[in-house]
């Protein structure tokens, strides 16, 4: 008897329901989100009572809608949403609770609150306060006070991710701007997290811009496109030249990790879809077969802030560099 009760403490030898998790990921074509889906798959693969329904919505906020239903349809145990825009997936969030279905909301909420068993993001806002407070420091350093043109691409509007970046940058670039009034925002355009969206705009505002000191990135995908029209427009210098344009990003994906060590852009706060999602897979299985008041409602899962100084230093390898983690397989 005392052997099968320390066999059924064993992770995998107790005796838990069998969990069918349901899961819709915004888009795979953003890398973050490639990572994010790897954390769940490789997540549930762990638990050997759970089965995982793994669905895409290709950046359509109605196809997402679609598939989440068909998955209440089928009869899942949970859900894990990467919402592709807060209130548009209310209304199914909303019909899995009244069936008893817990949601599991992942980097991105649904507008509803209480309705999502738990919330797992990164601060956006601070992620915005700190790009804001990064541009100041590095203009600061090169021209002896906070001054310049600065540029906004924002993300995508509508999702919490997005629209919280936003906030916290404007709020933080207003009260240094406030205070340095040499500070200036010249443009201030959505680029909906998109490489091709962004290197557009950004080729736009270099056009009826002569002069831009930095750019403040929603995510990695606009901080490359931003540096690709850069270059075309032969703008780009070392980051130590008095003409280098301040380039900032955010999520640690291959394509920044690599422009970082070539001194093309000068940071990204990374975050970690891979231990984020492990996380949230976890959660599920405290819900069905753990203290369900352990879990929070809403959590801030840690970011690190990425330079070439640091990128390959220990603390940076002991958070974790998810891009290359993901591209060993």
């Amino acid at each position: 008897m005392a052997a099968a009760a320390f066999l059924a403490g064993l992770p995998g030898a107790r005796a838990a329901q069998p969990l069918k998790i349901g899961y819709n990921v915004a888009t795979l074509a953003n890398p973050f989100f490639q990572g994010m889906t790897k954390g769940v798959v490789d997540a549930v693969a762990k638990f050997p009572d759970m089965t995982l329904l793994n669905t895409n919505a290709n950046g359509d906020a109605n196809t997402q809608s679609t598939m989440v239903i068909d998955l209440i349809n089928q009869g899942v145990s949970a859900l894990i949403l990467n919402p592709i825009n807060a209130n548009s997936i209310v209304p199914v969030v909303e019909q899995a609770r009244k069936k008893n279905i817990p949601v599991f909301t992942l980097d991105r909420g649904a507008a509803c609150g209480d309705c999502q068993a738990n919330f797992l993001e990164t601060d956006n806002v601070a992620l915005g306060r700190e790009g804001a407070q990064f541009i100041a420091d590095r203009l600061k350093k090169r021209y002896g006070s906070i001054k310049g043109n600065v540029v906004n691409l924002v993300g995508l509007l509508g999702t919490t991710a997005g629209d919280d970046r936003d906030r916290g940058f404007m709020e933080e670039f207003g009260k240094i701007a406030a205070e340095n009034p040499e500070l200036k925002l010249v443009a201030r355009q959505e680029a909906q997290f998109d490489q091709e969206k962004a290197f557009n705009l950004m080729s736009q505002i270099m056009a009826a811009n002569p002069e831009i000191d930095a750019v403040f990135n929603g995510n990695d995908d606009n901080a490359v496109g931003a540096l690709r029209a850069i270059r075309q427009a032969s703008r780009n210098a070392p980051l130590d030249d008095p003409k280098h344009i301040v380039i900032i990003g955010i999520d640690g994906t291959a394509q920044a990790l690599t422009a970082i060590r070539k001194g093309d852009m000068d940071a990204t706060l990374s975050q970690n879809p891979l231990t984020m999602a492990s996380q949230a897979v976890k959660y599920v299985d405290t819900f069905f077969n753990g203290d369900k008041s352990a879990i929070p409602a809403h959590q801030f899962w840690p970011h690190i802030l990425l330079t070439k100084d640091n990128i390959d230093s220990a603390e940076v390898k002991s958070y974790g560099l998810w891009a290359e983690e993901v591209a060993k397989g």
